[in-house]
């Protein structure tokens, strides 16, 4: 085992948590590993030509810029003296992020060149690279995984990984396309997610020959194949999700195929599923009423419409008495304890509530939420494509996909700057170069939407660690006042740097005319109230900061009338996960799961105590297994107020919770005006809780 290794493990070796062995590990894995194999180089201009000759970095990035307009982002960067706050941080980010030699020996990047190249491939003047890489630096905001490792470099991959797609219509050409789709994101790192609603169910007609359908599963199953075959070179398997209305006849058979009796043939071994909810639904479930499930075909054969188009809540009676409409009866309380039973099992599906995006929806006018992605807080209209046989392309109908340009707040780091105006500017700024920097030439609809749309997303991460650092308890009133006031405050100056750069360029999204963004609707909160802090240890925490006021929304709400927006979204809060242990921060906004975690990687156990961790705050590291699940909701549905997209919730769950337990957790989620749940996660009982539950 290497030392440094060795002394990580040390952190958890004693009957106390001692965190002085993981600042050890840090100091040897840099003077034994990190230096002694990192290549030399005489100064900036050998390593840039070296780097650039050997095909590393895009010479394109740094023809944009003087030698010392170069010289100077470098030696900014540098001039802060960064320094790993944790052995996993460092791990992390040389083991995955830092480029290497070909044959993975030694290294070229240190963490300060890797930051200096994607501020420089990132903004749009000197000026701009400078700012840029004082904030990745100094870790206000990071990119997302993609941008970090690939910005500034030649042949590498994309900026972004994360797709949605809703080209899945019901016809064989759509079906391969959305295969081929598939297949070539994945290939390249994609996380895609389907919407597959419009397929026809099991047993419908086709051609007029009755019940020889293969239903939704039949897609599912090659999607599950295509994301095993075209993974990325043998590095990492592909991941993709599909969505399927809980209205449509064919659910039970995908939920079924994640559940641990399911017949071997049946299973989705990779594919995530997500189950798209109406607010129908939700109410026959209160009221515990049967629901009908609809065959799609049959619905297109009445009505002429695809079944994403149909609006269930609204609709749903007159099809329901309608007799020409194939349907089945199931009892709505019994679906979702099917789905309670499915999640117990194997965490999915994911759940959207439809009805709590849609209300959500700023630009309704470009249509309706009906999916989301593979971490489900991308939350945005599409409108499906149309596909024709060989031949005919040109009566091809190009819709609405959705590609994820993502970033995420270090809240702590934030806050320290003393000045979130700046730091969300910044974020957007370099969000808004990644959108523009990306064309995604093989999905024409993913290639549309960006190019029209340009939607962003900039998240947070780090909540839990933020707070106990300031000795606040998640999930206490004070807690949830800070998550309002600090989520009201990035979405104000996200939506003023949007204008701001639809001010200067003239590019104002499309479908801004007619969104609830022109009509001021979406901001009728902000003009009621001012979001600011009432609990005294709350305003101390943003003492520094200048929080905008309603006047200043309503100065904001006219330039957006007058200049449009950029972006037609601008946040999601998204999981995070190898960019929070670089970061030093904990998972996105979600409780910690452990106050030391431990993970395996490459047959190597590393140890990442908490950022703060101490014995002053080891209490307010309350761990998120044993907290009311309804404090993390909470938590979420006070940022959802004024985060545009979703947000990645996790449930944290014990063995022994039962199927009821989880449907409340549900019921109270769509109460709060939640718009997606992620995973549900169950920690298993071990042998010694076993023995003491008997004794």
């Amino acid at each position: 085992m290497e030392p440094w290794i060795e002394l990580n493990n040390k952190v958890l070796a004693g009957s106390v948590v001692d965190t002085r062995f993981d600042t050890d590990a840090l100091q040897v894995f840099f003077q034994e590993k990190v230096n002694p194999n990192t290549v030399f180089f005489h100064d900036l201009p050998e390593k840039i030509r070296y780097l650039t000759e050997h095909g590393v970095w895009d010479p394109a990035v740094f023809a944009r810029y003087t030698p010392a307009e170069v010289q100077a982002v470098f030696e900014r960067a540098y001039a802060q003296k960064f320094r790993f706050k944790a052995f996993m941080g460092a791990y992390k980010f040389y083991s995955e992020y830092a480029t290497m030699t070909p044959d993975r020996a030694r290294w070229l990047e240190r963490y300060e060149d890797r930051l200096s190249v994607t501020a420089l491939s990132r903004a749009e003047s000197a000026a701009e690279a400078l700012e840029l890489v004082h904030h990745l630096v100094q870790q206000t905001f990071t990119p997302a995984t993609p941008t970090l490792m690939n910005s500034g470099k030649a042949n590498t991959g994309r900026l972004v990984s994360c797709f949605l797609l809703q080209d899945c219509t019901d016809n064989l050409d759509s079906i391969t396309k959305t295969l081929s789709f598939v297949a070539e994101l994945s290939k390249g790192g994609g996380g895609i997610g389907v919407e597959v609603s419009n397929l026809r169910a099991r047993g419908e007609s086709l051609r007029g020959i009755q019940n020889v359908t293969k239903g939704v599963m039949g897609v599912a199953k090659m999607l599950d194949n295509m994301l095993r075959y075209a993974d990325q070179a043998g590095q990492r398997p592909g991941a993709g999700a599909v969505y399927l209305s809980v209205m449509h006849a064919d659910f039970a058979d995908l939920l079924n195929a994640k559940k641990i009796a399911t017949d071997e043939d049946a299973r989705l071994k990779t594919l995530s599923v997500g189950a798209t909810i109406p607010d129908v639904f939700m109410d026959k479930v209160r009221a515990g009423e049967d629901i009908f499930q609809f065959y799609p075909h049959s619905v297109f054969q009445v009505t002429g419409r695809e079944f994403t188009d149909i609006d269930w809540t609204r609709e749903y009676q007159v099809l329901a008495d309608h007799p020409g409409i194939r349907k089945k009866r199931v009892s709505a309380r019994r679906v979702l304890e099917d789905i309670a039973v499915t999640q117990g099992e194997s965490g999915y599906p994911y759940l959207l509530f439809e009805g709590n995006a849609n209300r959500a929806n700023p630009i309704p006018n470009v249509g309706t939420i009906k999916m989301s992605n593979l971490c489900s807080e991308i939350l945005q209209p599409t409108t499906p494509s149309y596909f024709h046989p060989y031949g005919q392309e040109g009566r091809d109908r190009i819709g609405l996909d959705v590609s994820c340009n993502l970033a995420s707040l270090v809240i702590e780091q934030t806050m320290h700057s003393g000045d979130i105006g700046r730091v969300v500017t910044a974020a957007v700024r370099m969000l808004d170069n990644v959108a523009r920097s990306t064309c995604i030439t093989e999905v024409p609809a993913v290639r549309r939407a960006n190019e029209e749309m340009r939607s962003v997303g900039l998240g947070a991460m780090g909540l839990h660690s933020f707070l106990a650092g300031q000795g606040l308890v998640y999930g206490s009133p004070e807690a949830l006042e800070f998550v309002d006031v600090f989520f009201a405050a990035v979405h104000y100056h996200a939506r003023k740097a949007s204008m701001e750069i639809a001010r200067d360029t003239g590019f104002v999204f499309r479908g801004f005319e007619g969104s609830r963004y022109q009509s001021g609707a979406h901001f009728a909160q902000y003009l009621e109230r001012d979001f600011a802090p009432s609990f005294p240890e709350v305003a101390a925490l943003f003492a520094e900061h200048r929080l905008p006021s309603r006047a200043d929304w309503t100065a904001l709400v006219h330039d957006i009338q007058t200049h449009g927006l950029a972006h037609s979204f601008v946040m999601a809060v998204a999981p995070t996960g190898s960019i929070s242990y670089v970061s030093h921060a904990s998972a996105s906004i979600m409780p910690v799961t452990e106050k030391v975690e431990t993970r395996t990687s490459n047959k190597a156990r590393t140890v990442y105590p908490m950022p703060h961790l101490s014995e002053d705050t080891e209490w307010f590291y309350e761990e998120a297994y044993d907290m009311d699940q309804r404090r993390v909701l909470d938590t979420v549905a006070a940022a959802q107020r004024h985060v545009d997209q979703g947000i990645s919730c996790t449930l944290f769950v014990p063995a022994s919770a039962t199927t009821r337990t989880l449907q409340q957790y549900y019921l109270y989620a769509y109460r709060l005006g939640i718009k997606t749940l992620y995973y549900t996660r169950l920690r298993k009982t071990n042998v010694q809780d076993c023995l003491s539950c008997v004794v």
